[in-house]
C-alpha cells in the first residue's frame, strides 16, 4: 500500500465516523418529534372543544421559559463561534451560561406548573391541564439530558489546550452534534407551547 492510499484511508475513517455520528443524532430527534406529534394527535382527538372545554390559564412564567429557551439558543451560537475561533476561555464562558439559562427555563416551567396547581388544575380533573403537565415533564426531561450534555462538553472544554489542533477538531465535532440537540428542544418547545396556547 502506497503512502498516499495510506493518508486517504486514515483521513475517511473521520469522516465517515462523523457522517454516522451525524445520522445518529437526525435519528435520535426524528424519533422524538414523532413522539410529541403522536401525543399532539391523541390529545387533539381526546380534548374537548367548543363550550365542554374548560378554560386554562397560560402561566406567564411560560412567556419567560419561551425566551429563555430562545436566549439558551444564542449563547450556545456564541459560544461555538468562539470555539470555531480557538477562543477557548470564551467558549467555556458562553457555554455556562448556556447551561445556567437552561436551568432557568427548567425552573421557570416549575414555576409555570406549581402555578396551575394553585389555580386549581388538576391532572386528573382538568384534561387540558393534564396536556399541560404531561407537555412540560417529557420536553424537561430531555432538556435535562441536553443539559447533562452541555456539562459534559463544558468539562471536556475544560481539557482543551490552546494549540492542539486534534482535540479541538474532535470537540467542534461533538459541538455541533450537542448543539444540534440543543436547538431541537427550542423548536420543539416552541410547537409544543403554540399548541398550548391553542387549548389555553
Amino acid at each position: 500500500m502506497t503512502e498516499s492510499e495510506t493518508k486517504l484511508m486514515d483521513g475517511a475513517a473521520p469522516k465517515r465516523g462523523m457522517g454516522l455520528n451525524t445520522m445518529g443524532m437526525v435519528l435520535t430527534l426524528a424519533s422524538i418529534a414523532c413522539f410529541f406529534a403522536a401525543l399532539m394527535v391523541a390529545y387533539a382527538f381526546i380534548l374537548p372543544i367548543g363550550p365542554s372545554a374548560a378554560s386554562v390559564p397560560m402561566p406567564w412564567v411560560f412567556w419567560l421559559s419561551t425566551l429563555l429557551m430562545l436566549s439558551s439558543s444564542g449563547t450556545l451560537q456564541w459560544a461555538r463561534r468562539a470555539l470555531l475561533r480557538a477562543q477557548l476561555t470564551i467558549y467555556r464562558s458562553w457555554l455556562s451560561v448556556t447551561i445556567a439559562v437552561g436551568y432557568g427555563f427548567l425552573a421557570a416551567q416549575t414555576a409555570g406548573a406549581w402555578f396551575l396547581l394553585e389555580h386549581g388544575v388538576g391532572v386528573s380533573a382538568n384534561p387540558q391541564g393534564n396536556m399541560y403537565y404531561v407537555f412540560c415533564f417529557i420536553h424537561g426531561a430531555h432538556l435535562l439530558g441536553g443539559i447533562g450534555g452541555l456539562h459534559w462538553l463544558r468539562r471536556k472544554a475544560s481539557l482543551l489546550v490552546d494549540g492542539e489542533e486534534q482535540p479541538l477538531r474532535k470537540h467542534r465535532q461533538i459541538a455541533r452534534l450537542t448543539s444540534m440537540y440543543w436547538h431541537f428542544m427550542g423548536v420543539l418547545w416552541l410547537g409544543l407551547f403554540a399548541f398550548l396556547l391553542g387549548w389555553s
